[in-house]
């Protein structure tokens, strides 16, 4: 038997490195795939649950004669069974003893503390749904898949260790982890522009998270008030967390965050694509202007940076400010004439 037709019990070392090369090379294809399969995963995890919160808010309207759902106490009108949450002495305050007596009631801590200094709405609408979601709290389906910050405040179960706003009003610490990723259009719960004396809520100039609140009455408004449920926004992701590597607010044209409807659909327009709305404070309503303002992220990192680049840059409302409010329209068709010149 000659040396040629012995059999070779193993690989050389060009084979092996051949074998490992060629090992890497489909790595390097196949998991840039598998990133963006669990990305688009997560995107659609996101639609479902804001699908969720419409179907809950159409269901809840069923059940409480076409109301959308909000918070809804009034000032006097507290009926709360925790004594220190009853005879608030503004709607406002009311409401944010309906916020802690929901807590309290559906967490079980009969101590959990009081909120008085912060407007609930913003960021806790969706606990008004809590009996037609998963009826748990934190809810689970708050939370954007991407948004991994309220993922991790909503597993720690010491709210004390949860601060991250160190120089905010403190008794909203242990909120945090209640708090959703998606928010409710102000004209849900507040009047599309103001009323003679009584004015609706509008936007801060000079903060994003913030408004102007008026001294008009909250909550009461209907689903029959909807114009154009189809293209009215009811809830959008604050951020865009699904088109780029990077987070974004949702107010730059470049952004593309997942909104549902009223009437239940859930797309991901471009900003761009919308209206630019209006201030339904003042002289708003008869201005062609919009509601602009500025994005001034919070320096803790919650709060993806700004595009720009800069401590703070100026956007528009658009759909976060419907031009004429719930009788408004935010994409496919003109603003409507809220009496502009």
């Amino acid at each position: 038997m000659t040396n040629v037709d012995k059999r070779r019990d193993g690989f050389t070392l060009i084979e092996l490195l051949v074998v490992i090369a060629i090992i890497a090379l489909l790595i390097g294809i196949l998991l840039p795939a598998l990133g963006e399969a669990r990305r688009a995963a997560r995107k659609v995890i996101c639609f479902s649950d804001q699908k969720q919160l419409a179907i809950a808010m159409n269901t809840y309207a069923a059940d409480f004669e076409d109301q959308i759902a909000s918070f809804s106490w009034e000032r006097g009108i507290t009926p709360s069974r925790y004594p220190d949450l009853r005879n608030a002495g503004t709607h406002h305050l009311a409401q944010m003893y309906q916020a802690t007596d929901i807590i309290r009631r559906r967490s079980g801590d009969d101590r959990f503390p009081r909120l008085t200094s912060r407007f609930p709405h913003r960021r806790l609408s969706h606990i008004i749904l809590f009996d037609y979601l998963s009826s748990s709290l934190p809810e689970v389906s708050a939370a954007c898949p991407e948004d991994k910050i309220l993922q991790g405040w909503q597993q720690e179960p010491d709210w004390r260790l949860i601060d991250p706003m160190p120089n905010a009003v403190r008794d909203f610490r242990p909120y945090w982890r209640f708090t959703s990723s998606y928010q409710l259009v102000p004209v849900a719960y507040a009047w599309d522009q103001d009323m003679g004396r009584l004015s609706t809520i509008s936007q801060f100039r000079d903060d994003h998270n913030l408004f102007w609140m008026g001294n008009a009455p909250l909550g009461k408004r209907k689903f029959t008030e909807v114009s154009f449920p189809s293209v009215k926004v009811a809830w959008y992701d604050f951020h865009d967390r699904h088109t780029s590597k990077f987070d974004f607010y949702h107010a730059y044209d470049e952004a593309a965050s997942p909104a549902a409807m009223f009437d239940g659909s859930v797309h991901a327009r471009p900003t761009s694509e919308a209206n630019e709305g209006f201030n339904p404070s003042g002289n708003g309503p008869r201005r062609t202007v919009p509601t602009r303002y500025f994005y001034t992220p919070n320096i803790l990192g919650f709060e993806p940076p700004t595009l720009s680049g800069n401590d703070r840059d100026w956007v528009t409302g658009y759909f976060r400010w419907t031009r004429g409010g719930l009788r408004g329209v935010d994409f496919d068709a003109a603003e409507i004439n809220t009496g502009q010149m």
